[in-house]
């Protein structure tokens, strides 16, 4: 088991967000995080990288503990986020943002190695390391933003919506990016409002709700499933 939530309670203060949730997280596999805005699923994800204090509950990465862990520690557990909003450094170059996301890696030769992964997902990034990072589209910028995590050589890897904002021919491209990445063996868990597409290419989902999670099981079922389709698919 990559990751296992345990009965995590959190919030901001005295406002409670995150009601008693639990979640599971094979090796491999893809498991999407659905809910409408507001559902918390930002919250669960912030205490899960460290961002946000556990109020009770466990979090283990890998059979080890980490609830409460510093998030600047964090990603030494092998854990990586792409933020909402990819949160760039616009007047440093493709390349220095990439580093910045290696920040860890004391060994030049890891740091070259992993960056040539990077570039072999991302071509276009090899292409245009030396252009400043705020001259790029918004598709591209957030391509930028899943290499940047990715210079941790991550085993678990957390979206934040990455689609948000963008074209729908570039959010086919961020998706495609994702079953990539799966091939590869990252264990991902995307958060996302585009459910359909979400499903499609995951294994498994949990859908939270006013900070509980109401519903989870085989993704393909859900897509299939009524409340689902009439909540968060139009149908």
């Amino acid at each position: 088991m990559m990751v296992e939530v345990r009965n995590i309670e959190t919030g901001y203060g005295e406002l409670q967000v995150i009601h008693n949730v639990s979640m599971e997280i094979d090796r491999h596999e893809i498991v999407a995080l659905v809910g409408a805005n507001g559902a918390g699923k930002s919250t669960l994800i912030q205490t899960i990288c460290g961002l946000l204090p556990v109020s009770s509950g466990t979090i283990k990465i890998e059979g080890r503990h980490i609830e409460n862990t510093p998030a600047h520690t964090i990603i030494h557990h092998g854990i990586a986020l792409v933020p909402e909003g990819r949160r760039l450094f616009p007047y440093m170059t493709v390349l220095e943002n990439l580093e910045m996301g290696a920040y860890v890696e004391k060994d030049p030769k890891k740091v070259r190695s992993n960056l040539d992964w990077v570039f072999g997902i991302f071509p276009k990034l090899k292409e245009r390391q030396h252009q400043l990072a705020g001259t790029f589209s918004g598709g591209e910028q957030q391509m930028l933003t899943i290499g940047r995590a990715l210079m941790s050589r991550p085993k678990f890897i957390i979206l934040d919506e990455p689609s948000l904002g963008l074209a729908p021919v570039i959010v086919d491209d961020v998706f495609k990016v994702l079953q990539v990445l799966h091939k590869e063996g990252v264990t991902i868990l995307l958060v996302e409002q585009n459910v359909r597409k979400s499903l499609e290419i995951s294994d498994r989902a949990y859908v939270l709700e006013n900070g509980r999670v109401t519903m989870s099981g085989l993704a393909s079922d859900l897509l299939t499933n009524d409340e689902v389709k009439k909540a968060y698919l139009g149908l």
